[in-house]
Formats: structure tokens, C-alpha cells, sequence
């Protein structure tokens, strides 16, 4: 839902810092993150239009966020997005889930092991952001099986 001070929905990110000083105030995001007041200007501009803009902490974010998944270690990324999305009532979900596995009896022993950790997890009260993790495993496991089930159903 839009509201009077927002005309569309924000989808890059200098329309985000644009939006959040429009309803944040310009004063509290050079508090928050302890900047001058150009400094949010230059964040909250379009690149297209305007030689003084710079790159945000978000664009920063998502190059880290990149950097990441280069790195074969999608499940620091997806942890760190996924944090939040919590923020915000969100929890993520992956787009496409290939099993690893070629068989369903196969597949289906491989749930197991993430199962027994995710439920070790629990009993031994470890920290939410660790069960979290081990849950979303799980249900990737789980997410293979259906995928290998598709696959065959669709064959």
C-alpha cells in the first residue's frame, strides 16, 4: 500500500534511501548512519540524473551478498537475507531446488542426517539464528524429494 508521500514502490535502491528520508526524515539517517546531510543526498539520487550520486550501504550489501555466492558459501548469504526478511514478516524461499540425489529412496536418506540436526538443534536449545538454519536445510531436503517426485511424474 502507497501512501500520500510515496508515489511508487521503491525497486532500486536510491529510490529506497530516496523513500526512507521522505519518511524517515533526513535527520534520523544521518544519525543512523552517522553521515552528512549531502552525503544522504548523494545515496538518495538517481545515478541516471546525477553526477554527485554514490553508491549506498545496500548496493555495498548486495555486492558482499554477491561476493558470497561466489564463493560457494550460499548459506552465509541466504542466512544474512534471510535475517531480514524476518524484519519484516518475510521468510525466504528458493526459487529452483534440483535434487542431488537420483533416486527418491536416495533422496529420501538424505533427510535424515538434516532432520537428526535440526531436531539436536531444538533440544539443545541452540541459538534461533543455528535451528533456523538447520530447519531451512530440512526443508531444502524435503524440497529435492518433491522436486525428484515432479520429475518423474512430469517424464
Amino acid at each position: 500500500m502507497l501512501n500520500s508521500k510515496q508515489k511508487t514502490i521503491p525497486v532500486e535502491t536510491w529510490q529506497f534511501f530516496n523513500t526512507c528520508k521522505q519518511h524517515l526524515g533526513i535527520s534520523t539517517l544521518t544519525k543512523l548512519f552517522v553521515i552528512s546531510l549531502r552525503q544522504v543526498e548523494r545515496w538518495a539520487c538517481d545515478p541516471d540524473y546525477t553526477i554527485s550520486s554514490q553508491r549506498n550501504p545496500l548496493d555495498r550489501y548486495e555486492t558482499l551478498l554477491k561476493k558470497l555466492m561466489d564463493l560457494g558459501v550460499d548459506d552465509i548469504a541466504r542466512a544474512a537475507v534471510d535475517r531480514q526478511a524476518r524484519i519484516v514478516g518475510c521468510t525466504l524461499h528458493e526459487k529452483c531446488v534440483v535434487p542431488d540425489k537420483d533416486s527418491i529412496v536416495d533422496e529420501l536418506l538424505d533427510n535424515l542426517p538434516a532432520l537428526a540436526e535440526y531436531q539436536e538443534a531444538v533440544r539443545t536449545e541452540q541459538p534461533l539464528a543455528v535451528i533456523r538454519e538447520k530447519a531451512r536445510f530440512l526443508i531444502r531436503e524435503i524440497e529435492e524429494d518433491v522436486a525428484l517426485v515432479e520429475q518423474k511424474w512430469v517424464a
